[in-house]
């Protein structure tokens, strides 16, 4: 049985939409100008623009529920979504296990569905997002990226927190560490890692230079702490 399932809930798709193109909630790791929501509809952005704050997500609603909710066109997505995913989960979750020193079973996830281009995922719900717009390459990439978070924050936090690392660093080693994607688990991608986080581009690099030095998991994670208490 599969330890994600995949779904579209618009309640979810919404706050999305508030969280990460109304307002931005969540850090923006110095990206500037995101365009977030490239595939709204141009009428729907332009009747955004003249209504009051708190009227733009029923506009996003009504758009949502005639296009979206319910429709055979998402019921396949997740269909066809869910059959690749099946191919690889297995091997991904026990190479990601193996790879980090891992024990414990890793816990089952939920991920949505977005009409949004940004795919946060949330530690204390356990689920995260992937575009519907997406391709299946980018889809299963993004619930690679998103699913390795999760793991990595339920499994070492708690040493990061511990070590003296703070939010933003335990963030910026969390994102910067998903770069192994395209080396140690380069065989499940089908389209490159490209995780564009400037603020964790110096510890990006300071991965692969130690991946390719063929140094452990452990001793990768320890300098990374080193680098972002230096900063923080």
């Amino acid at each position: 049985m599969s330890k994600i399932t995949i779904l579209y809930d618009i309640e979810k798709d919404l706050q999305n939409y508030d969280n990460n193109y109304f307002h931005q909630r969540y850090p923006d790791y110095g990206r500037k100008d995101l365009d977030t929501a490239p595939w709204l509809w141009p009428s729907i952005k332009k009747r955004l623009n003249d209504t009051p704050e708190d009227e733009k997500l029923e506009i996003i609603r009504g758009y949502l529920e005639k296009r979206f909710q319910d429709k055979l066109v998402m019921k396949i997505a997740i269909k066809s979504l869910n059959e690749y995913w099946c191919t690889i989960e297995r091997n991904y979750f026990d190479r990601l296990r193996r790879y980090m020193g891992i024990k414990k079973p890793i816990k089952n996830m939920k991920v949505f569905l977005t009409t949004l281009n940004i795919c946060p995922y949330n530690k204390k719900e356990n689920y995260f997002y992937t575009s519907f717009f997406a391709s299946i390459a980018l889809q299963t990439k993004t619930m690679m990226h998103e699913s390795m978070h999760l793991v990595f924050l339920d499994n070492f936090e708690k040493y990061l927190v511990e070590n003296g690392v703070n939010r933003q660093g335990v963030l910026e080693i969390n994102e910067a560490l998903t770069v192994l994607l395209n080396w140690e688990f380069k065989e499940f991608l089908l389209v490159p890692e490209n995780n564009n986080k400037p603020s964790a581009k110096d510890l990006q690099e300071e991965v692969v230079a130690f991946y390719k030095q063929k140094k452990p998991f452990g001793e990768i994670l320890d300098r990374l702490i080193e680098l972002r208490k230096q900063i923080y």
